[in-house]
C-alpha cells in the first residue's frame, strides 16, 4: 500500500447536499437521502462512510463506493442503487422475469414502454424486477444496456463464460 493511501490522505469531503441533489435530480430520491453519512471523493470515485471523518489509520478505501465521476454524466454504482434505488421515483425501469434474466446475462435489449412507470430520460437508470433493484442500466434511444459488473452477471449454460459484452 502506498503512503498516499494511508491515514485519510487524498480524500476530499463532499457536501452531503451536493451528492444528494445529484441523486434527487436524476432519480427523484429524497433530498435527505445521505443524512448521517460522510461523503468523500478520492480520484473520480465517491464513497459513503458511516462517520463524518475518515479515521486516522491506514486504509485504501472506506465505506461504500456509491458513484463514479469519471465521465459526464456521473454513474451510480450497482451497490448504491441496490441500497437506495427502491426510493427512486424517476428513471426506473421494471423488467419482467425474462427481461430480468437477459439483463443479468449482460444483454442489451429494447425497453417495453409498459415497463416504465415514471419519467424516463436518456442516461443511467435504476433497473428493477418486481420490488427488487437489480442494478444500474444505461437507457438510450429505447434500448437498455446492462451496466452490471461482468463478474456479477449470470450466464446461461449455453453462453460464453468469458464475461464478454453481449
Amino acid at each position: 500500500m502506498s503512503r498516499s493511501w494511508s491515514r485519510g490522505e487524498g480524500w476530499a469531503q463532499l457536501p452531503r447536499e451536493q451528492v444528494a441533489d445529484m441523486w434527487h435530480e436524476r432519480f427523484g430520491t429524497p433530498e435527505d437521502l445521505f443524512i448521517g453519512l460522510g461523503l468523500f471523493r478520492r480520484g473520480r470515485m465517491v464513497w459513503a462512510f458511516s462517520q463524518s471523518q475518515i479515521p486516522p489509520f491506514c486504509c485504501e478505501t472506506v465505506g461504500l463506493r456509491i458513484m463514479s465521476l469519471r465521465d459526464p454524466p456521473w454513474k451510480p454504482t450497482t451497490y448504491a442503487l441496490q441500497m437506495w434505488g427502491h426510493l427512486a421515483t424517476r428513471n426506473v425501469i421494471r423488467l419482467d422475469r425474462q427481461s430480468a434474466m437477459a439483463f443479468f446475462a449482460g444483454q442489451t435489449q429494447s425497453v417495453d414502454q409498459t415497463a416504465v412507470e415514471a419519467p424516463l430520460e436518456s442516461g443511467y437508470v435504476v433497473v428493477c424486477h418486481g420490488e427488487d433493484v437489480l442494478g444500474c442500466g444505461l437507457y438510450s434511444q429505447g434500448r437498455l444496456i446492462c451496466q452490471l459488473p461482468k463478474e456479477r452477471r449470470i450466464l446461461g449454460d449455453d453462453e460464453d463464460s468469458s464475461g464478454g459484452d453481449r
